[in-house]
């Protein structure tokens, strides 16, 4: 695996706060951070494509128990 430098900027005050708990892995931290911010505007990308599909589908003229009813007397 490669890794990169990515810098950031920060106030003062938390720099001091890493220096002064070392034995934290900040890198693994801010990787774990940065992945579950990654995955969740992921998933909201996904819905709002999915919102955009369902806008062009019309509605079914019957609803949906009803379907499903007739589904499972088939069986």
């Amino acid at each position: 695996m490669s890794t990169e430098v990515f810098s950031v900027r920060i106030r003062k005050e938390l720099k001091e706060i890493v220096k002064k708990y070392d034995d934290v892995n900040w890198r693994e931290l801010v990787e774990e951070l940065i992945e579950e911010v990654a995955a969740r505007k992921e998933l909201e990308e996904s819905f709002e494509k999915l919102d955009q599909i369902f806008k062009i589908i019309p509605p079914s003229p019957e609803p949906g128990w009803k379907t499903v009813r007739e589904a499972r007397e088939v069986r």
